[in-house]
């Protein structure tokens, strides 16, 4: 391979920088501490680059002096912000949307940036992240999961009765709070429920509302039943486990089967291809 000249190419210049980006971004969610929204910005750059490698034949890299001087600063003032506040949370939800927006312009200018919309509706969901968070927190799921935990565990035979937020056993009770009604849950599969639709366009409004409304369902449900284990578990006096499932790995194994649930779903309802149908007018052999 001739390095010296796949240097001269602004396309690995920029891949580089876009890679550098990735880097830097997701070591700050690192010092968040915050597994689930790691995973999905993980996810969410994974996304955005399959979706440039499908379409690198078809990107015009033409871009002139001012916006490529606009991307640069925009790429610099993002150097200059993590550099005096690496340990910003705010810099970590808006940094790949600014950074996607300064590349385009570098690589495309002005007129070449909607090439890279779908990018840019990626990361503008990550950068809003927090503000759908604190919506979600106004609605106050809390009730609405404890009624549903109350259903599971009674549907299993668990004694079991509702007060408001809490789920009374016979030698314990259980407060379901916000941060336990699965809001971070829901938002991530909301993510990824738009990732399917921008990576496997589906031709029909109806299938789109179906896979986001399926994605909140979906984040529900497997919280609740993750509710009623908890509920069980502090009423058998096992605190261990209960830490495990309410704040430890366990929380994410949750997180993990609604993910596969919601992956099931979408390859069987529109991923799938139908089988073939044999033609009606070729005979069968004896």
């Amino acid at each position: 391979m001739d390095w010296s000249k796949n240097l001269q190419e602004p396309k690995f210049w920029l891949l580089a920088i876009a890679a550098a980006v990735a880097a830097v971004h997701l070591t700050l969610l690192s010092r968040i501490d915050n597994s689930d929204i790691f995973a999905t910005s993980l996810l969410f750059w994974l996304a955005a680059g399959s979706l440039i490698w499908d379409n690198r034949e078809t990107l015009k890299l033409e871009s002139k002096l001012i916006p490529s001087l606009v991307g640069l600063l925009l790429l610099g003032l993002i150097l200059l912000r993590v550099t005096f506040s690496p340990d910003s949370a705010s810099s970590a939800w808006v940094l790949p949307f600014i950074a996607t927006f300064g590349l385009g312009l570098l690589a495309s200018g002005f007129k070449g940036l909607r090439q890279y919309w779908k990018q840019l509706l990626i990361f503008g969901l990550l950068a809003i992240y927090p503000a759908l968070k604190l919506t979600l927190q106004a609605i106050d799921l809390s009730e609405l999961t404890a009624m549903a935990g109350a259903f599971n565990l009674s549907y299993l035979g668990f004694p079991v009765q509702r007060q408001g937020v809490f789920l009374v056993m016979p030698a314990s009770r259980v407060e379901v709070y916000g941060a336990c009604s699965g809001i971070q849950s829901i938002l991530q599969l909301l993510c990824i429920s738009v990732l399917f639709l921008l990576m496997f366009p589906l031709k029909h409004h109806w299938q789109k509302a179906l896979v986001v409304l399926s994605a909140v369902v979906i984040a529900f449900v497997v919280n609740s039943f993750r509710v009623a284990l908890m509920a069980i578990l502090n009423n058998g006096g096992d605190k261990n486990a209960f830490d495990y499932w309410h704040e430890g790995q366990g929380s994410l194994i949750f997180s993990a089967i609604a993910v596969f649930i919601f992956g099931l779903l979408c390859w069987l309802a529109f991923l799938r291809s139908p089988a073939q149908k044999p033609d009606s007018g070729a005979e069968e052999n004896a």
